[in-house]
């Protein structure tokens, strides 16, 4: 499998280990406030509570780390998503490389504050001054990234790698994180639409990179 087909699956399976979580997420950080909307996947819900209970003793971590831990995976699955569009529309795209940087850059310094509010403890992250410099290190840096997502979509837009409908889902990620916090807390909930619309763009490099290798092997 070629490296640009990996990059797909990776933001493939991002995208929905990031559908799963949201609502895992949302509903330990609200409980019985959580929208409407979270408490309507209830199964999904119980099967988490089983899943703590299986394993969150063991390693000492509560609902909310055992979960929020998770998290990172679908920085590193977005991240590769990422690398691999970058990969085949780099070339003849004026700005691409730009916002790819601002993007990468957003992402890899999210990813981290994420590592560190996480992974730097299990107590309350109020008590943790690291951790919640961390947590607010992450959420700037999502920032970043939803703004840059939106100009690295419109790049995206005047390429041909993947269908326009595709690149409009990386301009609208941005701006969709808005309504989205409401069904989980910040940042993560805000990471959502931009992890599905990389999961899409993922599904066409998966495609995309079969079809090369295909070609290749063809010519041999």
């Amino acid at each position: 499998m070629s490296r640009v087909r990996w990059t797909g699956l990776a933001a493939l399976l991002g995208g929905l280990l990031c559908v799963l979580l949201t609502p895992i997420q949302a509903s330990i950080f609200s409980g019985a406030d959580a929208p409407p909307l979270v408490l309507a996947v209830g199964p999904l819900l119980d099967l988490a509570n089983r899943v703590h209970g299986t394993f969150g003793p063991r390693l000492g971590l509560d609902e909310y780390y055992l979960y929020g831990r998770m998290f990172f995976l679908v920085y590193l699955a977005v991240i590769a998503g990422l690398v691999g569009l970058h990969a085949l529309q780099s070339r003849g795209v004026s700005g691409e490389r730009l916002w790819f940087r601002v993007v990468l850059g957003g992402l890899s310094l999210a990813l981290v504050g994420d590592v560190v509010a996480y992974w730097g403890g299990s107590g309350d992250i109020s008590d943790s001054p690291v951790q919640g410099l961390g947590f607010t290190f992450e959420m700037l840096a999502v920032l970043v990234v939803l703004v840059g997502s939106v100009f690295y979509g419109r790049i995206t837009l005047r390429g041909s790698v993947v269908p326009t409908w595709a690149a409009w889902l990386l301009v609208i990620a941005g701006p969709a994180a808005i309504p989205v916090v409401f069904l989980n807390y910040i940042p993560h909930g805000a990471v959502l639409p931009l992890s599905l619309a990389m999961a899409v763009v993922g599904y066409f490099l998966l495609t995309r990179g079969r079809r090369a290798d295909w070609q290749m092997r063809s010519r041999v």
